[in-house]
């Protein structure tokens, strides 16, 4: 997208949305031209908010919770 000072300020949502979307921006000035480009965070871990906050264990979902001799009848 190419803009100038005037339309910079008239228009700066537009032009903001523009540069965030992806698309390079290029404002003509008298001094010369400048570019306007979003810069691209990193990619975050999906636990990140949660790290050392969550713990893993063995998976042994299918074993027994309970010892044998507890399932012994009493009387």
């Amino acid at each position: 997208m190419n803009a100038n000072v005037s339309t910079l300020l008239r228009e700066f949502p537009k032009i903001r949305r523009a540069a965030l979307s992806g698309e390079t921006v290029i404002i003509h000035t008298r001094e010369g031209d400048l570019q306007i480009t979003a810069l691209q965070d990193e990619p975050k871990p999906i636990l990140g908010a949660l790290k050392g906050m969550v713990s893993f264990s063995a998976d042994d979902m299918d074993q027994p919770s309970v010892q044998p001799e507890e399932w012994d009848v009493r009387l």
